[in-house]
């Protein structure tokens, strides 16, 4: 689980308020966490987080951490969890090409390698930071637990502990608030902010923890800083919706001991000095040109983003970022959609492989067995030029087995993925094919008012009507529509479903032919937000099943604000407040009679 995140003073306070216990504070360290576990003393396994349910195992590469002890005096099982880690100094020995973004994204290609020489070089770290479980052990404070690692021979996160009196919270504020502009400088690698936990095991147990957050437990994140350059280029990426984003190229500027020499520009409109239309409200670009001084920073200290130009010291001779008029990959015309740009290329490399790797994505079709790198290594050896060409992989059994990092287990267990995922429904399908404005939840909704593929497909033949059916599905405006409508009467489009379904798709509806569980919030639109007994993913599906619907954002046509606990004040709360006759405000137990009634 991650940790809720404060900023502020008074959010700590209001933290600490929580409980009667002496609270901890120690690093956020970024990089790439790991469990190891010890059997009789000896280390036998090191485990990446994963995806939360399966990581991997690199017990290989941490071997060859100096700070991870191989043998322990503590001769039960134990499990502990660390954060692996590169210096600072490590980092900009080997990232001299730019080609990670930050030391975390190098922390964690470096450990995804078959060979170890590769971590020993790095001389990546190994810092330990939680107890997991110690075999006959108990402990009633964090504190114990760390120096019980101690006295193991870990190297343990660093740590202050402060009592839980007007007193000590007082100082615990002044070091938060004052860590990242003292200590945090002189620290070796990246941390991005300090752990708060209530010190008192028992009391972490009666609090508990929400869908997504520890209750005993924060994270105070530092603000982002900023450095001034000069932006000497730009460059177009393009990405898997045919998207064109510029990228700026500047004097390199270092940034919490991280160099950097590129930033997104986002789009085309942003970069612009005139006015564009999103959504139906007024935007003015940030008129940035190349030959400006610009304002770089690190959104949450790891993404680079150009904030603005500074206008004030232009000289004259600065140059109008110009959009391109033709793809700079495939050199197919390009169209404009708002404030964005894109290609309009049907081949275009870029898009293509964008698209690949969404499509056997998690939250599209989920193919066990086929990331991105087997996608692009696939791709560049010629067995993969479309989504259909995944199930004809069977076919290259004999040349794919010989391929470097590929044998007939990972092979096996690739075709079995492409097997399963013949079985996804409509929805998935949809979010998987990549259709411009079409996400996840539009996904859905879609397949709420379909049973199936062949009936959309049947539909589209004639234009209007298809048209007039997708604008009777909740939130479709013209975007949206008009987006399906090219995406259906486009030839080569069908022609691909067609071979999807020759393979053993269905494409059904999950929605279709099933008794409702209910329709006592018919016609009902909500709003979710703040803290709730489980998480929203869970109140979302209890509306949806009851007929009700859930929006991001509160406006007229909302009918119930949820509202969990600390939201008094927020936008939201402040939203519905002005929007009292249309929108009713419910806590959870207010919700709970509503559904009951």
């Amino acid at each position: 689980m991650s940790q809720e995140k404060v900023h502020t003073g008074e959010e700590i306070v209001k933290f600490s308020k929580k409980a009667n216990s002496r609270i901890i504070a120690q690093q956020k360290l970024d990089g790439l966490t790991i469990v190891l576990t010890y059997d009789n003393g000896d280390l036998q396994l090191a485990v990446t987080r994963g995806n939360g349910y399966i990581g991997q195992a690199v017990t290989h590469n941490v071997r060859t951490f100096k700070d991870v002890p191989k043998h322990i005096l503590f001769q039960g099982k134990l499990e502990v969890r660390m954060e692996a880690v590169i210096p600072f100094v490590e980092f900009q020995r080997i990232n001299v090409n730019g080609e990670y973004a930050n030391a975390r994204n190098l922390a964690s290609g470096t450990m995804s390698q078959l060979d170890a020489n590769i971590a020993k070089d790095r001389n990546m770290m190994g810092i330990v930071f939680d107890l997991v479980s110690a075999e006959g052990v108990e402990f009633s404070t964090d504190v114990e637990m760390l120096e019980f690692l101690k006295t193991q021979g870990f190297h343990v996160v660093p740590y202050e502990v402060f009592d839980n009196t007007e007193e000590g919270i007082t100082a615990l504020v002044d070091y938060c608030l004052t860590y990242h502009k003292t200590i945090r400088k002189t620290l070796p690698y990246q941390i991005d902010g300090l752990v708060l936990k209530f010190d008192d095991l028992e009391i972490r147990e009666e609090l508990g923890y929400t869908a997504k957050f520890p209750r005993w437990g924060c994270a105070f994140k530092f603000e982002s800083e900023d450095a001034t350059t000069t932006l000497n280029k730009v460059v177009e990426q393009v990405g898997k919706s045919g998207q064109i984003t510029p990228v700026a190229e500047f004097d390199t500027v270092e940034i919490d001991g991280v160099k950097i020499s590129r930033a997104t520009l986002h789009n085309y409109g942003n970069v612009s000095d005139k006015e564009y239309y999103v959504g139906g409200k007024l935007r003015k670009g940030k008129d940035i040109r190349i030959g400006d001084r610009i304002v770089v920073t690190r959104a949450n200290d790891v993404i680079p983003q150009v904030v603005q130009s500074i206008k004030d010291v232009r000289t004259g001779n600065e140059q109008i970022i110009e959009a391109p008029t033709h793809c700079p990959a495939c050199g197919s015309p390009t169209e404009w959609d708002g404030e964005n740009l894109f290609c309009t290329g049907l081949d275009c490399r870029p898009q293509l492989e964008g698209k690949l790797e969404h499509f056997v994505s998690r939250k599209t079709l989920n193919i066990d067995g086929l990331g991105d790198k087997t996608i692009k290594l696939l791709l560049e050896k010629g067995f993969i030029s479309s989504v259909t060409d995944i199930y004809k992989l069977h076919e290259n059994e004999a040349e794919i087995t010989t391929m470097d990092g590929f044998g007939k287990k990972k092979y096996d267990k690739m075709i079995e993925g492409i097997e399963a995922s013949k079985k996804n429904p409509l929805h998935r399908v949809l979010y998987a094919l990549s259709i411009r404005h079409i996400g996840e939840s539009s996904s859905k909704d879609v397949s709420k008012s379909f049973k199936n593929m062949d009936e959309i497909i049947e539909l589209s033949k004639d234009v209007d009507a298809f048209r007039a059916k997708l604008l009777t599905i909740n939130d479709f405006g013209s975007t949206m529509t008009e987006s399906m409508v090219d995406f259906f009467t486009n030839v080569k489009n069908i022609e691909a479903i067609r071979e999807l379904q020759a393979v053993g798709f269905t494409m059904e509806s999950e929605y279709q032919g099933q008794a409702p569980a209910g329709t006592s919030l018919e016609g009902k639109t909500f709003v979710i937000t703040g803290k709730l007994s489980k998480g929203r993913d869970e109140f979302k599906s209890l509306i949806e099943s009851l007929g009700g619907k859930v929006s991001g954002s509160v406006s007229k046509k909302t009918t119930y604000l949820l509202m969990g606990d600390g939201e008094e004040g927020s936008s939201k709360h402040q939203k519905a407040l002005e929007l009292a006759e249309f929108v009713t405000i419910l806590n959870e137990e207010a919700f709970n009679k509503l559904i009951e009634a």
